[in-house]
């Protein structure tokens, strides 16, 4: 390939459109989830999707969700604590017994030979409704989660779609410089043959060559491996076709640490499951001493009665009617103080995971940050500085090709340098947009602008 298509492709404008960023997370939570609960969600074992023609990020993050199992399995979870809370706010089941009297009992009205009895316990006052509000919060939490699975999804797939799109554009670069140092070790050798080069200029042509062979295999290879990856978070057939992804112009990040630890407060997802296990655990913490006091129990009992076998007898097989009420007696003071102290060290136990949760974010966050930063000045030191300069340098070694025939040695240098800086930009350009994804995750906000139909092929 002549050195100008490589120059023209050195300059292309190479980054990663993610399109949908964190912040759109819970929106499509809900929306997901609205479609979910309407049985709207496309069935996983459909034929699978034709990713050839289109394959935007946006698509295939919503191909990922739509069709993924444990997104399924994280909305049956949810599904499933909402179920419980008319379980847990119902009185429990009446008590219904039957007696026969082996020996009837004599009575002056007649014999007693079936006893009917009916019992309802009622807990104290309030108690049904701590349970109900403790499920309350279980299916807030499962909800939560709900939405942890897709964020979590999101960010894989943008990583996962990231690194299939460098990786193919790094191998085509490869494939490129290979086809032009294929070309240049045919000029050496026969600039040999003729006395024009000497036999390192030949043998270091051709060590390059396998060395460039050898990392385009590489590269190819690992794209496949990461077709695999993605494939498996779309969950469709691994022997589906995907096409290129769609790049988009990085952008530097707009948000500072400081504004970045605001918003992960109040939108980290980690954070609002850890605070809603401290309001539950509150929660069970005045269940526990609701617990501690009496249950209430109403008793209705008949006994069927025969007829008196003395004539005259007053009420003769009349069936008597008794009710009772009962209470329980929390006499057992140790275990009811064990349950509530029980219930206390639960909530203090949450409310501490909460604040280890806060001072982790701020160093997580601080710590991809440094990353995504450092990856974009890489790219702006290459594309503004080191490329250039190398490109610079090729040409001025391309000269050997007209005049002299004694530099083989310096063009290959100065080719090898100028790939070398290629790839470490399209690496720093991977390495950002998956950091952006990552601070997406931590933080809870987008970070990426939309991709236009001007960053489309």
């Amino acid at each position: 390939m002549p050195l100008s298509s490589l120059r023209r492709l050195s300059r292309c404008k190479v980054g990663w459109g993610l399109s949908l960023g964190v912040a759109a997370f819970a929106a499509m939570s809900f929306v997901v989830a609205s479609r979910s609960m309407a049985g709207e969600v496309a069935d996983p074992s459909a034929t699978s999707p034709n990713l050839v023609d289109e394959m935007t990020l946006s698509r295939v993050i919503r191909l990922a969700v739509d069709r993924s199992p444990s997104v399924a399995a994280a909305r049956a979870q949810w599904r499933a604590g909402i179920e419980r809370r008319p379980q847990v706010t119902a009185l429990p089941d009446p008590m219904g017994m039957y007696s026969l009297y082996v020996r009837s009992v004599e009575t002056r009205v007649g014999p007693q030979r079936h006893k009917l009895r009916l019992t309802q316990s009622f807990p104290y006052p309030g108690t049904l409704d701590a349970a109900g509000r403790i499920v309350d919060a279980a299916a807030d939490i499962a909800r939560a989660n709900y939405e942890k699975v897709i964020r979590d999804l999101i960010v894989d797939t943008k990583v996962s779609y990231t690194e299939l799109g460098y990786l193919r554009r790094a191998a085509a670069l490869t494939e490129q410089n290979h086809e032009l140092l294929a070309h240049i070790a045919t000029v050496a050798a026969t600039k040999y043959a003729v006395g024009e080069a000497t036999l390192a200029d030949v043998q270091k042509a051709q060590s390059q060559l396998a060395q460039l062979e050898y990392d385009r295999i590489l590269l190819l290879e690992l794209a496949e491996v990461e077709r695999a990856n993605l494939r498996s978070l779309l969950t469709v057939a691994p022997d589906t076709d995907l096409g290129e992804p769609v790049i988009a112009p990085h952008a530097p990040l707009t948000l500072t640490p400081d504004e970045l630890d605001t918003a992960a407060l109040g939108s980290r997802l980690e954070l609002r499951i850890a605070r809603l296990m401290v309001e539950k655990a509150e929660r069970g913490e005045a269940l526990a001493a609701l617990k501690t006091m009496p249950m209430f129990k109403l008793d209705l009992m008949t006994i069927e009665t025969g007829g008196s076998p003395m004539p005259g007898a007053d009420d003769s097989g009349k069936n008597p009617w008794t009710v009772g009420v009962g209470v329980s007696i929390p006499w057992n003071s140790d275990k009811n103080d064990s349950a509530i102290r029980e219930a206390e060290f639960a909530r203090d136990a949450a409310a501490n995971r909460v604040r280890a949760i806060e001072a982790k974010t701020s160093s997580d966050i601080r710590k991809v940050y440094f990353r995504a930063e450092n990856a974009r000045r890489l790219v702006e030191l290459y594309e503004e500085t080191l490329i250039p300069q190398a490109e610079q340098a090729m040409a001025e070694a391309e000269a050997w090709t007209e005049s002299s025939p004694k530099s083989v040695a310096a063009f290959l240098e100065t080719q090898s340098v100028w790939l070398n800086f290629n790839l470490a930009r399209l690496r720093a350009l991977a390495d950002h947009r998956q950091n952006v994804a990552r601070l997406e995750r931590i933080a809870g906000v987008s970070l990426d602008r939309p991709v236009t139909e001007e960053d489309r092929p």
